[in-house]
C-alpha cells in the first residue's frame, strides 16, 4: 500500500447521540463510544480484505471526554498497516454541536482487524425450509 493511501484520514462514521444511548446517570457510556469506534474501524480493513472483518486487538485507547445527548459524533481514521493476515487502523472520535464545524476530541485508539470466518447455517431463517431440487 502506498504511503499516500496509508496517511489519508477519512470520515468513517457520523452519528448523533440519542436518548436510547444514555445510561441511568444521564451520560453516554464509554462502551457506546467503543462500539461505534469498532463499527467505524471495520470500514477500511473491510475494503482492504474485500470481506467481513473481526476486531482482534485494541491498543493505545485514550478517553478524553464523553459526548452529551444530542451531539453529533464523527469517527475519522486511517490505515496504519495492512498485510494478508491483519490490518491496523487509527481511529479518533470527535463531537460537535449540531450546526458547528469545529469538534472536540473524545477518544482515540488503534484497532486491529482480521478477515472474519463466517459460518452460515443451512436454515438461516427460523420458520423457513429448503426445497429439494
Amino acid at each position: 500500500m502506498s504511503a499516500h493511501h496509508a496517511a489519508a484520514v477519512q470520515t468513517l462514521l457520523k452519528t448523533i447521540t440519542m436518548p436510547a444511548d444514555i445510561d441511568a446517570s444521564g451520560q453516554v457510556p464509554t462502551g457506546w463510544l467503543l462500539a461505534k469506534m469498532d463499527q467505524a474501524g471495520a470500514v477500511l480493513p473491510g475494503q482492504h480484505f474485500r470481506a467481513p472483518v473481526e476486531l482482534v486487538g485494541l491498543a493505545d485507547v485514550t478517553l478524553l471526554a464523553r459526548p452529551r445527548l444530542g451531539q453529533c459524533v464523527t469517527f475519522t481514521g486511517h490505515l496504519l498497516s495492512s498485510s494478508a493476515r491483519d490490518a491496523c487502523v487509527a481511529i479518533e472520535a470527535w463531537c460537535e454541536e449540531r450546526g458547528q464545524t469545529s469538534g472536540t476530541p473524545l477518544m482515540r485508539a488503534q484497532l486491529r482487524y482480521a478477515p472474519a470466518t463466517i459460518e452460515v447455517p443451512g436454515n438461516l431463517f427460523p420458520g423457513t425450509f429448503q426445497v429439494d431440487s
